[in-house]
């Protein structure tokens, strides 16, 4: 790594550890409000997949007469028989080159926040996207509008906080070098993370039209209720509060923000909201559900 002055040796250094707070501020899935399952193995060495025991659903305990053996009472009652799910990460990436002109002639801070900004940005969108993705693939029933042929949908979601989990092999970092060619300083951002969905009925999907004020093939609450109770039926784990995770789109959040309105949808405190990212999404809290908007749903095209 070559560096051409001493002013990018300190911007560099500056950078290198502000990365991850930046990273964290902006991403919205990895955050431990909607996924427990969360696996640091940056220091180990045993690759890059992790195997995750999935316990099976359970049912109610029952009445057992005197004398008779526990474990034959209520077959499908075992409910600690783990399968297994492979979490495996990737590398994702994010660049910027800054010309030599643009160190010399700007601010410092001004030259520091717009790397930031575009390493941790594009990070963060790489792994808010994957996530997103993952879940979107694993989740069972569509209680939206799957049957509108022709239409680009996105994919809602609902979801609670051990639907999904989440790995890290490397944690984001960042590498400089100069180019003579250019005159200029390229800055390299990467991490090695990834997603894995647990199990398909603690995912719900709300699919919804993909054009902002489409009047067909449009969601409303009432689906997201049906998901909300579905997730309750099968003992889906619950946020902090009750609430499960919806994560809608934004052809979404102009269907369902009057009736959101209507409704009076709540906002927790902001207290005790994780960071910038889930800041911005919160949209309020309705018919069982916290709703956050995203722009990094998978949108899929209904044949």
């Amino acid at each position: 790594m070559t560096i051409k002055t001493g002013n990018v040796s300190a911007l560099y250094a500056d950078i290198v550890g502000s990365l991850v707070p930046y990273i964290e501020d902006q991403v919205l899935l990895p955050n431990a409000s909607f996924i427990r399952n969360f696996y640091d193995i940056t220091g180990d060495s045993s690759g890059n997949t992790i195997k995750i025991p999935v316990v099976n659903a359970y049912t109610d305990a029952q009445a057992i007469t005197e004398g008779t053996s526990i474990a034959s009472v209520g077959a499908a009652q075992n409910d600690f028989e783990p399968t297994s799910v492979n979490l495996t990460m990737s590398k994702f990436g994010s660049w910027t080159d800054i010309t030599q002109e643009a160190v010399e002639d700007a601010s410092e801070s001004l030259v520091r926040s717009q790397i930031l900004a575009r390493l941790s940005g594009g990070i963060a969108t790489a792994l808010d996207t994957n996530g997103f993705d993952e879940a979107a693939t694993t989740a069972g029933t569509d209680y939206g509008q799957a049957g509108a042929s022709g239409t680009v949908l996105e994919t809602n979601l609902v979801m609670g906080p051990d639907s999904l989990a989440y790995g890290i092999r490397r944690a984001p970092a960042v590498t400089h070098f100069y180019n003579n060619d250019t005159d200029s300083h390229n800055f390299r951002g990467t991490v090695r993370a990834g997603f894995k969905g647990i199990a398909a009925n603690r995912i719900a999907k709300v699919s919804s039209n993909s054009s902002i004020a489409s009047t067909t093939h449009v969601t409303s609450l009432d689906e997201f209720q049906q998901a909300v109770s579905n997730l309750r039926k099968d003992n889906v784990d619950s946020m902090d509060g009750g609430m499960y995770a919806a994560f809608i789109g934004p052809a979404t959040e102009y269907t369902l923000v009057k009736e959101l309105n209507n409704v009076g949808a709540s906002i927790p405190s902001l207290s005790d909201l994780g960071n910038q990212a889930l800041l911005s999404a919160l949209l309020g809290s309705a018919v069982g559900a916290m709703f956050m908007r995203t722009n990094n749903l998978k949108s899929v095209i209904v044949a």
